[in-house]
């Protein structure tokens, strides 16, 4: 994709604009997960890309520390980042999936300030291995007009296949999940079901509820992110990857991920309410302690 210089930075400025705005929004909720902290790591990366890509492009030609800059390093700047950020959806969604997991179910009483500092260095580390794979391991080349450097007036950029997959699985699970919950709850509403014991009743009652109202209430909450999102694979539309790689996405895969593991960790012998803080977005904090399955939900 060749997309104009002027459209570019225009872009990364209102990407800023968006990222910090979600940022300080959701600010008691970012250091409480792998995620989040890395939500402002990526913020302040955008702000000093914007700013770098903005300088070289307001001067033109100047020299810095004996290099010379041009609007040649501006396509250079953007395609590394499109290199780097298109290399991190995976990781992102694998590291802060276990994450949650170990938050929610193995070390809920973790101190608090441990798991800030362990944050920060396990962001620091993503950051530090996806730019030493771009320069040292993965043969990157810049792909550059052959125009005199000051006279570059457009750069190619690329997307990330990453991207793409990780949200075509995750539309693939919130499809089965919300097909599921809607073929049991009318299974369970059908007169000719076979008699099952109360118990099992009950305890199967619970669970789809749970279920369904986990789906219900990330849906209500991301209905028009996964329309959208769901609309971009379908017409296949190619978006550069330093966009892709933003943190209302970031946020949304949040709550996917708390959503999921927080229904892997729900007990039902106990009924007890396990506390997430987060997510800032979706409300995960149930109590079930003195819930009544009707028939309704049955």
């Amino acid at each position: 994709m060749d997309k104009p210089i002027p459209s570019l930075l225009l872009i990364q400025v209102i990407k800023c604009l968006l990222n910090w705005t979600v940022v300080l929004s959701q600010w008691r909720h970012m250091g409480r997960s792998f995620l989040g902290t890395f939500c402002v790591s990526l913020a302040l990366a955008d702000t000093l890309l914007a700013l770098a890509l903005s300088t070289i492009y307001g001067l033109q030609d100047f020299h810095l520390l004996g290099l010379r800059f041009t609007q040649h390093h501006i396509c250079l700047l953007i395609q590394i980042a499109c290199f780097t950020y298109g290399l991190l959806h995976w990781p992102l969604f694998l590291l802060a999936g276990m994450d949650h997991y170990w938050t929610l179910q193995l070390c809920p009483h973790l101190l608090h300030w441990f798991r800030r500092l362990a944050y920060a260095l396990g962001v620091c580390v993503v950051w530090t291995l996806a730019l030493l794979y771009v320069f040292l391991g993965s043969g990157f080349y810049p792909n550059l007009e052959e125009d005199v450097h000051i006279l570059l007036h457009q750069c190619r950029v690329a997307s990330s296949p990453q991207s793409s997959q990780v949200s075509a699985v995750l539309l693939l699970v919130l499809g089965c999940t919300f097909l599921y919950c809607y073929l049991e709850l009318r299974t369970a509403a059908s007169p000719g079901r076979a008699p099952v014991s109360r118990t099992a009743q009950t305890g199967r009652s619970l669970s789809r509820y749970v279920l369904c109202l986990k789906v219900k209430l990330f849906l209500s909450t991301w209905a028009p992110f996964v329309v959208f999102q769901a609309a971009v694979l379908f017409l296949r539309v190619e978006i550069p990857a330093y966009l892709d790689m933003n943190i209302p996405w970031l946020c949304f895969l949040n709550s996917f991920l708390v959503a999921m593991v927080s229904w892997n960790c729900f007990q039902e012998e106990s009924l007890r309410k396990i506390p997430v803080s987060a997510d800032g977005f979706c409300d995960w904090d149930f109590s079930f302690g003195s819930v009544e399955v009707n028939s309704e939900l049955a």
